[in-house]
This record gives C-alpha cells, sequence and structure tokens, in this order.
C-alpha cells in the first residue's frame, strides 16, 4: 500500500514536470533591440552636391526630410518603420509574415536598400540602411526556412 502511494505521488510529480515544460514553451522572451536610427547619412551627399544646380534642392529637401522622419527599430520580434510627414505613420513588421528580403548595396557596400515581402502580397522598402550586412543577416536569422529560400542570401 505504501509503495502504491509512492507511486501515485511519482506519477503526479510527472505531470506536474510535463506541465512545467509546456508553460515555458508558452512564455514570450524579452523583446530586444538589434538597431534604431534614422536612415544613412551618405544619403545626403550626392543630393548635397547637386544644390549647386536649381534642380538639385528638391532631391537634396526630400533626403533631410527622410533624415528628420524616418527611423528604423530592428527588433528580436518585430520590425518597425516610423515615417511620413511629421514621423506619423508606423509600420510594423512581425518574422512570421515576411516570405521573402531582396537588397542591394550602396556607398560600397556599408550601406543598403532591402525589400520586404510579406505573405498578403505587400513589399515594404527600407532605403539607405546603415550598417547594412549585420542588420540583413540579423532579419534572415529571424525568418523561416521557406522565407530564407525565398530570399538574396549574403556572402560572409
Amino acid at each position: 500500500r505504501l509503495l502504491d502511494e509512492l507511486a501515485s505521488l511519482d506519477d503526479d510529480a510527472d505531470e506536474v514536470t510535463a506541465v512545467a515544460a509546456v508553460e515555458d514553451k508558452t512564455s514570450l522572451e524579452a523583446e530586444t533591440l538589434f538597431f534604431e536610427g534614422p536612415p544613412s547619412w551618405t544619403e545626403l551627399i550626392l543630393p548635397g552636391v547637386s544644390v549647386l544646380t536649381v534642380i538639385g534642392i528638391i532631391p537634396f529637401a526630400a533626403a533631410l526630410a527622410r533624415q528628420a522622419w524616418v527611423r528604423y527599430k530592428v527588433t528580436s520580434r518585430r520590425i518597425s518603420i516610423q515615417s511620413g510627414v511629421g514621423g506619423n505613420d508606423l509600420t510594423e513588421i512581425i518574422y512570421p509574415d515576411i516570405v521573402g528580403l531582396k537588397y542591394i548595396f550602396r556607398s560600397g557596400g556599408a550601406v543598403g536598400d532591402m525589400v520586404i515581402e510579406l505573405t498578403d502580397g505587400a513589399k515594404v522598402e527600407m532605403r539607405h540602411v546603415p550598417e547594412f550586412p549585420g542588420i540583413y543577416k540579423y532579419i534572415l536569422g529571424k525568418l523561416s526556412p521557406e522565407a530564407r529560400e525565398n530570399s538574396f542570401t549574403m556572402a560572409d
């Protein structure tokens, strides 16, 4: 009889361990910030030189506006893009919604543009992303295997 009670207690301990394991899987890890900032300042070089012509004033003003109002934020859970007049538009993308990434380098490879393809067919463009190789590889590492297959790979 004592052995039966001990066996019953042992079964209860297994159930508690199984419940604790399920709770660990369902709890979310804290969101960690990987990058936050404006587009690269190198975006101002060519428009700044073109200000010498009257036509260059408009592209330079647009580049200054992007520097003032656009902010990129890459965390362990999402990508946030703050943009628009005064920075009033906010776009947030979670990694499971991404089906592909495409990129092109600018400014000798330190800066790049990225197109994020989403499950609903929409495409979001991030222009003049600073520290580009590191940020692209970080985002690529957060994607599903299928999304990685549909994305451009970057040589180490």
